[in-house]
Order: structure tokens, then sequence, then C-alpha cells
């Protein structure tokens, strides 16, 4: 069950178009197994539009919907690319948002270890936004770390446990700088997640001033 959701700010920016891209691709991904959050985003979608019929709406054209949806199916340059065909593991965990942007089956892509029990596969990096997807052993920690911008993580399949919160498919967390924490994948089997980094993760363990320079990659 579905108990952490994006905030009615997020939902209401991505209905009226104005949330940027890797954002949008988080809400939409949430979207996909989330009836409340899309039952809200359909209510917001119509209070735009009757907005902008009245006039009272100049900064949202009417087809800036239309606009993120296109630029979420993938990126522009793989418009043109071959049908891909995924594997059903693939199909039952990763969303129709997200599916264009891995270029293959979870099996085939180019996992990076990144830690003890961690593998995380980047599929976009631009400027200090990344989009990754994270493989987290059964049971595994995540070392203590902090942010240097916000971090968007979304279940996609297993979860974890991060302080007093337990995560699960379809829930979505935001860290901010402010937040210091430590998941922790539930031990039943692998937590698998999207997530998008506005800036890199910095360790704050005892080891982390030896180990952040190579999150900076």
């Amino acid at each position: 069950m579905i108990t952490h959701h994006l905030s009615e700010e997020f939902l209401v920016q991505y209905a009226n178009g104005s949330l940027p891209t890797p954002e949008a691709l988080v809400v939409a991904s949430h979207l996909a197994t989330c009836t409340e959050c899309r039952d809200s985003v359909e209510t917001f979608e119509n209070i735009s539009a009757v907005l902008m019929e009245d006039g009272d709406v100049e900064a949202v054209t009417p087809d800036a919907l239309d606009a993120v949806l296109a630029m979420i199916d993938g990126p522009a340059e793989e418009e043109a690319a071959p049908l891909i065909e995924f594997d059903r593991a693939t199909l039952e965990v990763i969303p129709p948002a997200l599916r264009s942007y891995l270029g293959g089956s979870l099996s085939a892509l180019a996992w990076k270890r990144t830690g003890r029990g961690i593998e995380e596969v980047g599929l976009v990096k631009q400027d200090d936004v990344r989009i990754s997807l994270l493989r987290i052993r059964a049971g595994q920690k995540v070392p203590s770390h902090t942010h240097r911008g916000d971090e968007f993580t979304l279940v996609l399949s297993g979860g974890y446990t991060d302080g007093d919160a337990h995560f699960v498919k379809g829930d979505v967390s935001l860290a901010d700088s402010a937040k210091d924490h430590a998941p922790v994948a539930d031990s039943e089997g692998p937590c698998l997640c999207l997530t998008v980094r506005n800036g890199a993760a910095k360790l704050t363990g005892p080891i982390g001033r030896f180990l952040n320079p190579v999150l900076r990659g």
C-alpha cells in the first residue's frame, strides 16, 4: 500500500506542464501505481483547463501538458529509435514513462557497483542532474549520507526503511541537503529504485571524506 506521495505542489506543476522533465518523470512513474495521485492530477488538469478558458492563466499554454508528456516518453534523440522489446520481469517493475530511458531489459543494463551490496546504472546525466536506477541487496544498509541538492527516490520493487519511515513499491521520497540518512533495504529481497539527484550525494560517516570524491563522478 502506497503511503508516501509527492506534495500537491508537485502534482499541480505536473498537471499544468510547468514541472521540469526529470521531476516530471518521477511523477509520471509514481502515477503508474498510485490511483490517489492520478485522481488528484486529473482534478488539477481540469481546474487548469477551466482557468485557461476563462483567461485567468497566462503563463501556461494549452499544449503545455502534452509537451511535458512528450518529453518524459524518452530523450528527444531516441524518438526515431526502433521499438525495444523488454522481458517480462522488466515490464512488471518499470513504469511506461521510464522504459524508453533504459535501452534494454534490466538484466542487460550496465550495472556498476557503487558500494557493498549496492549497484547503480546511470540513465541520464546533464549538468548537476542525474537520473539513475539503484539496486540494493536485501538487508543492505546504504552508507550514511546527505545531499548537495534534492534527491527524489521512487521504489520500483522491494522496499526499504529510512529512519521511522518504511517505503514500498510506488512510494516516493524527497530528501534535501538538510537530511542525513542511511536507508536499509528490506530483508525479504532486493530493492530497486528510480532516483533523480540534483547534485551529488555526500557521505557523512567516518570515512566519508575519503570516498566523497568518487561520488562526484
